[in-house]
């Protein structure tokens, strides 16, 4: 009886063992059937790929803008596609921003109902809670896409596309606090030559104060 409990013992736990192991192998598969930017947008305001080449601090620079937006009661979630690859599993939408802004709205809605800005080598669109929002369209869509699509210029359209938009509600945003990339870069090396001006120094206090050590040892005394 007992060796018969055992076996089903250890059958039910080689069955719950190899469902785990099936739900892990199916996750990751799971997650990447949708769009990379759905699964950002839904709590983050700005998704921006590697490919778009846009520093750190432009992107911290961009975030910023976009809190300060949404402290003036105008949120608002940026999607940057700078490529195919960048839609994940609906490349069909790419190159397709204005069909795509409504469907990415779409798959955050159910934890964010705002804007959602999206911008593509083609051009920009914007939707909120599921649909095509006709009146800011006519804002973006007579704004330039940014050539090359890539880094500071890319960072520097997206920044003006959220002022224009902003602009259209009565709304002026502020300076962004967080350094461009320019500044964040001549910052750290100000820093960089401070620290190793200071090791120096301490260096050569530390090779006088050996050297004075060494004459005054009686050994070198005459």
């Amino acid at each position: 009886m007992k060796t018969r409990l055992g076996a089903s013992f250890l059958a039910l736990a080689a069955g719950v063992a190899a469902v785990v192991i099936v739900a892990l192998l199916l996750a990751p598969l799971a997650r990447a059937d949708g769009d990379p930017a759905s699964d950002y947008l839904l709590g983050r305001a700005l998704f921006s790929p590697p490919d778009a080449g846009i520093a750190s601090a432009d992107q911290e620079a961009l975030t910023s803008l976009l809190q300060s937006a949404r402290a003036q009661a105008y949120p608002l979630r940026v999607a940057i596609i700078a490529s195919r690859y960048d839609m994940g599993a609906v490349t069909i939408l790419y190159k397709r921003p204005r069909d795509y802004a409504p469907f990415l709205s779409q798959e955050v809605r159910f934890l964010y109902k705002g804007r959602v800005l999206v911008v593509m080598p083609n051009g920009w669109a914007i939707g909120r809670n599921g649909k095509r929002d006709p009146a800011e369209q006519k804002i973006v869509e007579r704004l330039p896409v940014p050539k090359p699509f890539q880094g500071a210029a890319l960072a520097a359209a997206t920044e003006s596309a959220v002022r224009r938009l902003a602009a259209g509600e009565g709304i002026v945003l502020p300076k962004t606090a967080a350094p461009t990339s320019g500044e964040r870069s001549s910052s750290s090396d100000r820093i960089l030559i401070a620290v190793v001006a200071a090791v120096a120094l301490i260096v050569a206090f530390g090779v006088s104060f050996w050297r004075r050590r060494a004459r005054s040892a009686p050994g070198r005394s005459r």
